[in-house]
C-alpha cells in the first residue's frame, strides 16, 4: 500500500512552464474575463455591478457585510411572501434584490474554490445561454425547436467525432442534468432485455439483475428507485479495486452467475471519472467480457454498457494530442497524466452510450447535458405509443426524438451554451484549460505528500479531485504506514477504535482551522478499507479538493497547504 514518492514528482517538474503561462493568460483574457469588449453582453449595467462585486474574491464570511445595504437586503428578501400587486415599470436599472442574489451566490470564480465539480462558466458558454434563452426553443418537438434542432444534431454530430463513434450513426440528447443522462442509459437496456416492463412494470419481468460498481455516482442507485427497480434483490454493485475501479473479476463471477441461470443483465452501468477520486472503469475490457460471456451462454440481447463520464469526458480533447513533441508545452507530471488518461479514454468509444455535463469541466452554466449513442437505433427502444402524443402533428412527430424523451420540455440553452463553448474555445482552448487544472492537482498532491501525516489517496488516478487524509502528527509519523494499517481491515475492537480515533481527530481539526487559500470540502466516503471474507469494507471519509477552477493558481495551494501545518505546531503543543 505505500506509494512511492516518484509518483509525485518533483519541484520542477509540477512548475508551469513560461510558455504555457503565456498562452493560458490569452485563453483566460478571451473567454474567462466577462469582458465586455469581446463580449458585449458583460456591459449591461445590471450584469456590471454582479461581476464588479465579485470580482472582489471576498472571503465567504465577509461577502454579506460587504455588499451595499447587504443585510437590509437580505431581510427584504426572506420577508417577501406576496406577489406585488400593481406593475413594476422598468427603468433600465438592474433590480436591487435580484441583483443582491446573484452576486452573493456561490462564487465560482474565486481562485480558492475548489469544492466539488463545479466551476465558473466561460463566458461564450454564457453567450450561447443567453442566446439560447433569448429564442426559447424546446427541443422536445421538431415544431417547436426550428432551427435549434440542427444545432443540437451539429454538436452531436462534433462530440461523436471527437470520441470515435461514426457520426453518421451515432446521436443524442441534450437533457437537464447527469443523472437524467445517466437515467436514460438504465432505461434503455431495459427496455432493450425487457420490453414488457414498459407496459407492466418492473415487477412483471423475470428475473433481472442491474449491475453498478459500488464506486459510481449516488445517482446510480437514486434512479433505479425512480425506475422501479428492485434495489435490496435486483441489484449487484461490484467491487472496487485499490484505485476505485470496478473490479474486473468480481463482474466476471457476477457474469456468469446471471447467465447460467438465464437471468437477464440489462445494463451495466461504469463510470470513467469518479465525482471524488476520479477512478476510470475499463471499458473496453467490461465489454469484450460481455461479448464472450453473452457468446458463450447464447444470450441474445446483450447489457447494454452506459458510462458516466459526467466529468471525465473532457479528456477526450487530448485523445489525438501530440505527446511527444508536446506544443502546448505542458509541464512533466500533468502530461503523464494526460497520456494516462488519454489511452483510458480511447476505451470511450466502445461503450452504447455516455454522459456528458457541459456544465462540468466543460464551463457550460446549467444545465448543459447530453447524453450519447452509438447506435441512434438503440433510442428507438425509448420509444413510447404514438397514440399518446395525439396533439402533435402526427407526420412531423419522427423530425425529433419526442416519442423517446423522458421529458416533455427540453430547453435549449445548455445546448446554445454548449455549442458556444466549443466553437469559440475550440479543442486547444479545451486543453489549455484542462491541462492547467491538472497541474494544479498535481502540485497540490505533490504538497500534500511532503507532510509525512497526509496519506494523498489514489495518486495514479490522474483527474482534478485530490482526496486526502490526514492524521494526527503527535501520534501518526508515517501516514502511508497507518492507511496500509486502515485498508488491512480487520475486526478487532482495537482496529474500530483506531480508526475512529484516526476518523474524529480529521474531522475536528477541519472544522477547527477555517477556510484559508483553498475552500475545498469534506467527504463521508473519499477512501475505503479493503474487504472482508463477507465483501463488507469500511467507507473513510477525508477531504478533497477539485480543480476545476480556471482561476486557481499555486498560490491558494501553497497557502492551503501551509496552512495544514498547522497541525504540527497543536501536536508539539
Amino acid at each position: 500500500m505505500h506509494t512511492s514518492p516518484d509518483i509525485f514528482g518533483t519541484e520542477q517538474s509540477n512548475a508551469v512552464q513560461a510558455a504555457f503561462k503565456e498562452r493560458y493568460h490569452k485563453v483566460i483574457e478571451y473567454f474567462f474575463s466577462r469582458n465586455a469588449t469581446y463580449w458585449p453582453c458583460f456591459a449591461d449595467p445590471g450584469f456590471r455591478g454582479i461581476i464588479d462585486f465579485r470580482a472582489h474574491h471576498l472571503h465567504p464570511d465577509l461577502r454579506l457585510a460587504s455588499y451595499p445595504r447587504g443585510t437590509e437586503l437580505l431581510t427584504e428578501l426572506r420577508q417577501e411572501q406576496n406577489v406585488r400587486h400593481e406593475i413594476l415599470i422598468p427603468n433600465g436599472k438592474a433590480n436591487d434584490l435580484l441583483e443582491f442574489a446573484a452576486a452573493l451566490s456561490k462564487d465560482w470564480e474565486n481562485p480558492s474554490s475548489v469544492e466539488n465539480v463545479v466551476s465558473m462558466p466561460c463566458d461564450p458558454g454564457i453567450y450561447g445561454s443567453m442566446v439560447g434563452s433569448l429564442a426559447n426553443p424546446n427541443l422536445v418537438y421538431s415544431e417547436y425547436a426550428g432551427m435549434a434542432a440542427e444545432l443540437e444534431a451539429s454538436v452531436i454530430r462534433q462530440i461523436a467525432s471527437l470520441v470515435g463513434y461514426d457520426p453518421a450513426q451515432a446521436s443524442g440528447i441534450f437533457t437537464q442534468g447527469g443523472t437524467f443522462c445517466n437515467l436514460y442509459g438504465y432505461l434503455t437496456g431495459i427496455r432493450k432485455s425487457l420490453p414488457d416492463a414498459k407496459r407492466f412494470g418492473m415487477g412483471h419481468t423475470h428475473d433481472y439483475r442491474i449491475i453498478n460498481s459500488q464506486g459510481g455516482h449516488y445517482s446510480n442507485i437514486t434512479n433505479l428507485s425512480l425506475l422501479g427497480v428492485d434495489i435490496q434483490n435486483k441489484t449487484i454493485r461490484i467491487k472496487m479495486n485499490e484505485n476505485n475501479d470496478i473490479d474486473l473479476k468480481d463482474l466476471e463471477r457476477h457474469l456468469h452467475a446471471c447467465f447460467r441461470l438465464g437471468c437477464a443483465v440489462p445494463t451495466i452501468m461504469l463510470t470513467m471519472g469518479t465525482t471524488d477520486t476520479f477512478a476510470v472503469d475499463s471499458v473496453r475490457a467490461v465489454c469484450e467480457l460481455r461479448d464472450s460471456l453473452c457468446e458463450q451462454y447464447e444470450v441474445r440481447i446483450k447489457p447494454h454498457v452506459h458510462v458516466d463520464s459526467a466529468i471525465g469526458w473532457s479528456m477526450i480533447f487530448f485523445l489525438n494530442y501530440d505527446f511527444t513533441n508536446n506544443p502546448l508545452s505542458i509541464n512533466a507530471e500533468a502530461l503523464a497524466g494526460l497520456k494516462l488518461n488519454s489511452l483510458r479514454f480511447q476505451d470511450l468509444k466502445c461503450a452504447d452510450s455516455f454522459t456528458i455535463d457541459f456544465q462540468k469541466w466543460g464551463y457550460v452554466p446549467y444545465t448543459s447535458s447530453l447524453v450519447m449513442f452509438k447506435n441512434k437505433e438503440d433510442i428507438k427502444y425509448l420509444e413510447n405509443d404514438p397514440l399518446n402524443f395525439s396533439y402533435f402533428e402526427r407526420d412531423l412527430q419522427g423530425r425529433s426524438y419526442l416519442q423517446s424523451t423522458i421529458e416533455c420540455s427540453r430547453g435549449a440553452a445548455g445546448l446554445f451554451g454548449a455549442y458556444s463553448a466549443l466553437k469559440y474555445l475550440g479543442v486547444e482552448g479545451y486543453q489549455m484549460i484542462i491541462a492547467h487544472c491538472l497541474q494544479n492537482a498535481n502540485y497540490c498532491r505533490y504538497k500534500l505528500h511532503e507532510l509525512a501525516y497526509v496519506k494523498v489517496l489514489v495518486p495514479l488516478n490522474q483527474g482534478p479531485s485530490v482526496g486526502f487524509r490526514m492524521y494526527n502528527p503527535a501520534l501518526i509519523k508515517d501516514a502511508e504506514a497507518e492507511f496500509a494499517y486502515e485498508y488491512g481491515i480487520t475486526p478487532s475492537d482495537e482496529y474500530q477504535a483506531r480508526l475512529k480515533r484516526n476518523n474524529d481527530w480529521h474531522r475536528a481539526f477541519f472544522l477547527s482551522r477555517g477556510k484559508i487559500g483553498l475552500y475545498n470540502s469534506w467527504v463521508e466516503f473519499v477512501a475505503h478499507t479493503g474487504y472482508d471474507e463477507h465483501r463488507r469494507f469500511h467507507r473513510l471519509p477525508g477531504e478533497k479538493a477539485v480543480f476545476m477552477n480556471p482561476a486557481t493558481t499555486h498560490a491558494e495551494i501553497d497557502a492551503f497547504v501551509s496552512n495544514l501545518r498547522s497541525a504540527e505546531g497543536k501536536a508539539a503543543a
